[in-house]
């Protein structure tokens, strides 16, 4: 009986998945059949029509607490989707792209790359550039753009490249509900959730990446789904959980080699449970199910980078290397400059990241987490607003990683959090130490750490209440920001 529980439960995170990437899907059609890409300004005019009353409605029931808790979960997760679909509507695939290149089956870039797939159905026969790439994501475009533009009666090379947004897109919404459900699995309180929502669903890195042909929003979404099932793996360490986390690993390092991050996360738990059942003398059942998952997640994430080392000699962990008379290039700078403090001159110059200038870690990730790695001709005082309000939310969610470590470490879900965050985020210092170009700091690589940054956000909120109302006051200005810097640019 209680398999069938967990069954349809499940059956019912995988519905709203597919609804919600069925959402995306009509919406980019509407978009072509209306040609709304010649009209962006009616795309953002809708979004201000219905986020200005209903961000009005999220602040002043904050405020005034007249409603019940957590009844403002689903218009936060509406407007989380409604900017996240709006963006990718309103912006071409050649707007605000990172490594787009030509968009030419020869070019080297993401576009080169899927539209090798797209019309030869094979994989690129060089590593050159960013043909190095895993291929699940631009198998998965493929998929997409193919079935889009068959639909459409479209073989526009443009457009077949620019259908691959939705992939992303939808990866982006469906991250965003998967932030819901870590904080339900770690038992986060409704006004926790509220906020730890609030912080997801208003970052414009999320809009930005959920609007790009590239694989980053696939692999934080498959980062935070091992996260989630991890967690889920640990509680009830069955047969369904065994079997989905190998398949999601699978397909995360077959995205990027860098979701194999979590898995240090992942191969804890799996200690730590096979520890517990060896002194229950159970270790065989737990052996059994560790097996498979190696079995599964092996094969399906390493077997292009086989490929690749068989075919080009590149190495497993390869990253397209830029040289050092590169104008992005940061490593003249100090690792104490680089990686220590926080370069206020920085944030004094200008709220956008300048990527020839900028060389602070900690102050580019908070830039172009808002920003990305542009400048907008939007009035100064949005952009300002969202960055005071960045950087106070960026405090308290330090503040909160604190408290946990002083006051909360008897919550094993809290430390479960913490620890993934921390591990992750240093993950990225290293990586900026071996790649030291401004690139390197982009928070599009980093969007993953929504989930166990919100998630102890949403925990610190509800264990240190005095603070509650300043916390949500921050919030409500960093939504108002985000929502007016991204309908009018």
């Amino acid at each position: 009986m209680r398999f069938g529980r967990d069954k349809r439960w499940l059956q019912s995170e995988l519905s709203q998945d597919l609804a919600l990437t069925a959402v995306v899907v009509l919406s980019y059609l509407l978009g072509r059949c209306l040609r709304l890409e010649m009209h962006r300004e009616w795309i953002q005019l809708v979004m201000l029509a219905v986020s200005v009353p209903l961000c009005l409605y999220l602040i002043l029931d904050l405020i005034l607490q007249k409603r019940p808790a957590g009844e403002h979960i689903c218009v936060i997760l509406f407007l989380g989707f409604l900017f996240r679909i709006g963006y990718m509507m309103y912006t071409p695939c050649d707007v605000r792209s990172h490594d787009l290149l030509d968009i030419d089956r020869e070019g080297m870039g993401h576009a080169g790359y899927l539209l090798r797939l797209l019309e030869t159905g094979k994989l690129p026969e060089t590593n050159y550039v960013q043909l190095y790439q895993q291929p699940f994501y631009y198998m998965t475009a493929a998929l997409f753009s193919k079935g889009i533009n068959g639909l459409l009666g479209c073989s526009d090379p443009f457009w077949l490249v620019d259908a691959a947004k939705t992939v992303s897109c939808a990866a982006s919404c469906i991250s965003l509900v998967c932030c819901r459900r870590m904080c339900r699995e770690c038992g986060v309180g409704v006004h926790g959730q509220e906020a730890a929502l609030m912080l997801a669903s208003f970052l414009p890195s999320c809009y930005l990446t959920g609007g790009r042909v590239t694989p980053d929003a696939l692999a934080a979404m498959l980062m935070a789904e091992a996260l989630l099932y991890t967690l889920r793996w640990q509680k009830k360490s069955d047969w369904r959980n065994t079997v989905i986390l190998a398949v999601i690993y699978g397909c995360g390092v077959m995205t990027k080699i860098s979701c194999g991050v979590v898995a240090l996360i992942t191969a804890m738990a799996f200690l730590v449970t096979l520890i517990r059942n060896i002194r229950k003398g159970t270790e065989a059942a737990i052996l059994c199910k560790l097996a498979a998952f190696g079995v599964i997640s092996l094969p399906l994430g390493l077997w292009y980078g086989i490929r690749n080392y068989l075919k080009f000699r590149q190495p497993l962990m390869y990253v397209l290397m830029l040289p050092e008379s590169h104008p992005i290039y940061t490593g003249d700078h100090s690792l104490l400059q680089r990686l220590a403090g926080f370069d206020v001159a920085s944030l004094l110059r200008s709220p956008y990241v300048s990527v020839s200038e900028d060389y602070n870690m900690h102050v580019y990730a908070l830039k172009s987490a808002l920003f990305g790695e542009v400048t907008y001709s939007v009035p100064s005082w949005i952009p300002l607003l969202l960055l005071l309000c960045g950087g106070i939310l960026s405090g308290w969610t330090v503040a909160a990683c604190i408290w946990q470590i002083r006051k909360n470490r008897k919550d094993r879900t809290g430390n479960f959090l913490l620890l993934s965050g921390i591990l992750f985020y240093c993950s990225m210092m290293w990586f900026y130490t071996q790649y030291p170009f401004a690139c390197s700091m982009d928070f599009r690589y980093m969007t993953f750490l929504l989930l166990p940054l919100g998630g102890l956000l949403g925990k610190y909120v509800e264990g240190v209440k005095k603070h509650r109302m300043w916390i949500f006051a921050a919030l409500a200005g960093y939504m108002a920001g985000s929502c007016l810097q991204y309908c009018l640019i």
